[in-house]
């Protein structure tokens, strides 16, 4: 299967599964107080969808054709430092020092655990850097849209709405540039699909959503940044690749700065 093919499929199936979790969150709260989205808010919130999960993820698929995985991934990781900036801005409040540091050094961790530094990039790869950086962008426009729009509707109608438009999108797309005729998914290939889909989108994306909606658009996207410690970890643990030294210090500088900035935002909720 090309890029194209698994960004399609995985956003197209998903769909049924963002239904489906939706219809459990609102009868969950089914004569509970809830906010009621205006048209405009779930026009933006298909905006949102479209912007960052059908142009940011086709950014990110053609990218990973140019470039290596791993600076793909430190790369893409740079979309904190963006949420934190945008907050700046769209608040016009400096962000506090913690967070700055926090930043820092979480920045610096994902680059050791990816081994981004060790690259050698050729000239030919500076495009793959540019599509990732756009989807970084893209995916900090998401996370901004997310914590604004969760205030006005839940973030599971935000999620199914972002998500429904952006599978529509590939759709549409895949169907009329490559044909849906030509996509095959014989055997194991359609399981890891499967799981892809409902472990790697549905679920991950409900969660961040109201991870979101509860804690903001910048811490939500700073604790994000255990993911590529995350990542080295289970590969120690399933495939049993060695972590090197600087692998290793990476992941306790993501850990400890997001568990640090944690424990201080507890603490001085709760002294007030």
């Amino acid at each position: 299967m090309t890029y194209h093919d698994v960004a399609a499929v995985r956003s197209v199936l998903a769909i049924p599964g963002f239904i489906l979790v939706a219809a459990i969150s609102a009868q969950r709260f089914k004569g509970k107080p809830s906010p009621k989205p205006t048209p405009l808010h779930l026009i933006a919130a298909a905006a949102a969808g479209l912007w960052c999960y059908y142009f940011g993820a086709l950014a990110n698929f053609y990218a990973l054709t140019l470039i290596q995985a791993n600076v793909e991934r430190a790369l893409l990781f740079s979309y904190p430092a963006m949420v934190v900036l945008f907050s700046a801005i769209t608040t016009r409040a400096i962000p506090s020092r913690s967070t700055m540091v926090a930043l820092a050094t979480t920045s610096l961790g994902v680059l050791l655990v990816t081994g981004a530094a060790d690259a050698q990039l050729s000239s030919d790869q500076w495009q793959g850097i540019f599509w990732v950086l756009f989807c970084s962008v893209t995916i900090a426009c998401y996370f901004m849209a997310n914590g604004a729009l969760t205030q006005n509707m839940s973030s599971a109608t935000f999620t199914l709405t972002a998500m429904t438009a952006a599978g529509t999108a590939f759709f549409v797309h895949h169907g009329l540039i490559m044909g849906w005729l030509q996509v095959e998914l014989p055997g194991i290939s359609l399981w890891i699909m499967l799981g892809l889909v409902v472990f790697a989108t549905v679920l991950p994306l409900f969660c961040v959503a109201e991870g979101i909606r509860r804690i903001g658009a910048s811490r939500g996207a700073l604790l994000s940044t255990v993911g590529p410690p995350a990542t080295a970890f289970m590969a120690y643990l399933i495939y049993d690749e060695r972590l090197t030294a600087l692998q290793f210090l990476g992941t306790v500088l993501v850990v400890l700065s997001v568990g640090v900035l944690e424990w201080r935002s507890a603490y001085q909720k709760a002294k007030s």
